[in-house]
């Protein structure tokens, strides 16, 4: 199996095509939900940055060595696109690691798992995020979206997870995946702004939820959980 995809040259379609993809939210929806988990962790420490171009990581690990696999990205070190050549970075050498939108595209996610143990030094803290109940993206290298209980497995053989939950409430998830259905989509032009209007609506809705629970037959003080339908799933997890 090759790891790379053909690029395939640029579409050109005409006016009807180009407003059936036309949005007027310029911004992905799920932003702010990094940003939050940015704020929150926010560090001057010597950070390892992998693949987190979704958001604007400077402000909040300024020590920041960044690692991508996007060529077209500026970055302190460009990888393969499984990250394979993480090994190349020195045991025990990072305090942080922050890690967002990539262990959904990894074939074999405990390997990278195991790569960012290796590298936090004793008591290290890795901040990480994946999916969760997500579109389809960056096809065909998606392959996993994960649960609370997913990440417990993963991650056993680190010593604590301090901070475990889901990126989303139920509501704000539906306008994240509104807008995806937006984003990935051809949808008939008229009925575009109020799909997106709606993205923006949905999120209102959240305030009236009172409980949410991991099972629906089973609605027990010890079946609750922070959110049942989160985009993502976000994690702090000490060495």
């Amino acid at each position: 199996m090759t790891e790379q995809v053909a690029q395939k040259p640029q579409e050109k379609i005409g006016i009807w095509r180009k407003m059936s993809r036309y949005s007027f939210i310029k911004h992905k929806l799920s932003t702010k939900n990094i940003v939050k988990l940015c704020k929150e962790y926010a560090t001057d420490k010597p950070t390892l940055v992998v693949h987190s171009e979704d958001v604007n990581y400077k402000p909040y690990f300024p020590n920041g060595f960044a690692v991508t696999k996007r060529k077209e990205k500026p970055a302190d070190m460009h990888v393969d696109l499984y990250y394979k050549e993480l090994s190349k970075i020195p045991d025990e050498s990072y305090e942080v690691i922050f890690c967002t939108g990539l262990l959904e595209h990894i074939p074999e996610p405990q390997g990278l798992i195991n790569d960012f143990h290796r590298i936090l030094k004793p008591g290290g803290k890795l901040i990480i995020g994946a999916s969760a109940v997500f579109s389809f993206h960056e096809c065909p290298n998606d392959f996993f979206h994960f649960t609370p209980f997913s990440f417990k497995l993963l991650f056993k053989d680190f010593s604590e997870i301090e901070m475990l939950r889901g990126s989303s409430q139920p509501f704000d998830t539906l306008s994240i995946l509104l807008q995806r259905v937006l984003i990935q989509s051809d949808i008939f032009p008229p009925f575009r702004p109020m799909l997106e209007l709606l993205c923006l609506i949905l999120p209102i809705f959240d305030r009236f939820v009172i409980a949410q629970y991991d099972n629906f037959g089973h609605r027990f003080e010890d079946r609750r959980i922070d959110s049942m339908l989160p985009s993502n799933m976000h994690a702090c997890i000490v060495k």
